[in-house]
């Protein structure tokens, strides 16, 4: 195993029982999801007798608090791990900070190094948090839906299906540019952190010499270039989501259109189309 992945899964360790109960918790917030709609598509197909509707409905309300308390353990208890991690980590950096060599702190600023330990420290955290119980949901989301949806109607299913390589293409492309704009916009915010460590450092020197307008000079220029990194991340971040948007509108009203011949036909109702549209919605929510 690559050293640098260990020394990653290694600040799990010390709260594994709260990993696995964050990981129980993401599963069955992801099983509930899945069996609302087909408590959904049950009642819909036999609205014949109350009895049964109550019995269904009451099973619906017991997967909604079921499904609201475990999404609550995984927001906080979740969120509280990735801060317990992000202090551990941080507590490690700044030790390691204080064994460096006087040429380290001659080569990097210390603006720079202060946005590695709180901002970067952050994120990391934030990953550590959601990274796994995101891609556990989304896994479970997606197989799930895409199993009842091929038991609902296979064709009805594969017109649905066409647009997600699109979809899937279209997302890794914009996602890798606004990553790449991100990266770019926190080494900016690192620079000004150092830039206004360094000025106010020397700032008896800096008024001594009214070297003012030049420090103002030097300040702006960083704070433009942060600018024109915002901006090209919030472009890729605006085709992005409005191009997925756009994708799920046309996917939606494919299968809308396809779903009313299907029934004109006979081969499918509209509980089942009611119940595919909802399926549509946790599919490609991943």
């Amino acid at each position: 195993m690559n050293l640098r992945f260990k020394k990653f899964l290694s600040y799990y360790k010390p709260y594994l029982g709260l990993f696995y109960a964050d990981m129980a918790c993401a599963i069955v917030v992801s099983g509930t999801l899945l069996a609302i709609p087909l408590c959904i598509r049950y009642i819909t197909k036999n609205p014949d007798s109350l009895s049964e509707i109550y019995i269904v409905g009451a099973i619906m309300l017991t997967l909604v608090a079921i499904h609201a308390l475990c999404h609550s353990f995984i927001d906080y208890k979740g969120h509280m791990m990735g801060a317990l991690m992000e202090r551990d980590m941080r507590n490690e950096l700044f030790a390691h900070y204080q064994k460096l060599s006087f040429k380290f702190y001659d080569d990097h600023r210390t603006g720079e190094l202060l946005t590695r330990i709180s901002n970067d420290t952050f994120d990391l955290a934030e990953l550590y948090h959601h990274g796994p119980e995101d891609i556990v949901i989304a896994l479970l989301n997606f197989t799930g839906a895409f199993i009842i949806l091929l038991n609902i109607n296979v064709q009805l299913a594969l017109i649905a299906f066409l647009f997600l390589p699109i979809m899937g293409l279209y997302g890794f492309y914009f996602s890798r540019k606004m990553h790449h704009a991100l990266r770019r916009s926190r080494d900016r915010i690192g620079t000004i952190n150092a830039q206004v460590e360094d000025t106010l450092a020397g700032i008896r020197v800096v008024q001594s010499f009214t070297n003012e307008a030049l420090e103002n000079k030097k300040f702006h220029d960083e704070n433009r270039g942060f600018v024109d990194s915002r901006r090209d991340g919030y472009k890729n971040e605006a085709y992005f989501y409005n191009g997925l948007l756009t994708l799920t509108q046309l996917m939606t009203a494919a299968v809308v259109i396809f779903g009313a011949v299907t029934i004109v036909k006979g081969s499918l109702d509209v509980a089942d189309l009611l119940t595919f549209l909802l399926y549509i919605v946790i599919l490609i929510e991943p």
